[in-house]
């Protein structure tokens, strides 16, 4: 979220002190992130050591918090795991109904900002083909959410559809919105009927299920100063084909000619992939249809955030139609 939200330097101060035995004396908000239900923070201790705070106004599935932790004890270094609490917990409760998750503080860059060099895109190939290789033990791939071929927040989307059919709003930056998506609301039904198609067809693939971070971009990347790589992010993590993570990694052709030096780096390390285009095309919808319904929701509904998050809202959700954003992507990859 952009904006702090409703949770006090005290009751942060308390909840560390009381659940991690670490004594806080600064105290940064971080306005970065697109989560309405999620706000970050930097502190600092007595000592000088930095932490990462996560905050949540929503349930934590255990299994995305326990991911990251079993990869980097299997050795898989460049992942950022959450720190567990003085009784082993990895999420502890904070005042007002929000959750705290506390991770070491990373000094560096998004790899976004800045890009990767070709030797880092091949190390990020390597994690995750590593990623996609790791053996759950039972119980912690029985908490997994496994994929359905159901695009995930396609219900969200078809309610905001039939909301802002007839929908008018005082506030200026929600009625732009609504109106934005009206201009297009021909296009984004028949949207979201294709996803749904794709969805079906996939189905039918029978492919090799795997563990998926779900949102492996280069802004899920951070850069060190010493130039080490570390994934962060694990909020979406779930139990699917490959290709919900190559997605965002590969063009999806299967030859060698012609690639990008960025995307040829990345196969080297990660190594000999077919890609499956039906997968990979319901996959770039539903991404689409995610994006498109969180920005709407975040502008239209969510209770959190003010003008600020809402204006950020509606710039994004506008740019998702733009030349080269996500919902051209999910047209180029259609089959």
């Amino acid at each position: 979220m952009l904006e702090r939200p409703t949770l006090s330097d005290d009751a942060i101060r308390r909840s560390l002190r009381e659940n991690y035995g670490i004594s806080v004396t600064q105290i940064e908000f971080l306005p970065i992130g697109y989560d309405s239900a999620a706000s970050v923070f930097r502190v600092t201790t007595e000592t000088g050591t930095d932490y990462f705070l996560k905050t949540k106004t929503v349930p934590v599935a255990p299994a995305t918090l326990a991911i990251p932790t079993f990869l980097l004890g299997r050795g898989v270094e460049q992942i950022v795991a959450p720190l567990p609490s003085l009784a082993g917990a990895l999420s502890t409760p904070l005042a007002d109904g929000f959750t705290a998750i506390l991770y070491p503080f990373v000094e560096g860059r998004m790899g976004a900002k800045g890009g990767l060099s070709l030797a880092q895109w091949t190390e990020f190939g390597q994690i995750v083909r590593r990623v996609h290789s790791a053996q759950l033990p039972p119980e912690l791939a029985g908490q997994m959410r496994t994929e359905p071929f159901v695009p995930l927040k396609g219900e969200l989307a078809w309610a905001l559809h039939r909301e802002v059919a007839t929908a008018s709003y005082a506030d200026p930056i929600r009625q732009e919105l609504t109106d934005f998506w009206r201009e297009r609301g021909v296009e984004i039904e028949k949207f979201l009927h294709r996803a749904e198609e794709l969805g079906r067809m996939a189905q039918a693939r029978h492919s090799e299920i795997v563990l998926c971070h779900a949102d492996i971009h280069i802004f899920n990347v951070l850069v060190a100063p010493d130039e080490r790589i570390f994934v962060i992010d694990w909020d979406e993590t779930i139990l699917a084909p490959k290709e919900r993570d190559l997605m965002f990694l590969v063009d999806g052709t299967n030859a060698d000619e012609a690639l990008h030096p960025n995307e040829a780096a990345f196969r080297q390390g990660y190594g000999p992939v077919e890609i499956d285009p039906v997968i990979l095309a319901f996959y770039r919808y539903e991404w689409a249809v995610q994006e498109i319904a969180e920005f709407a929701k975040q502008v239209l509904w969510a209770e959190e955030g003010g003008e600020v998050t809402r204006r950020d809202g509606l710039r994004h959700f506008r740019g998702l139609f733009d030349s080269g954003d996500v919902v051209e992507g999910a047209y180029r990859s259609d089959i």
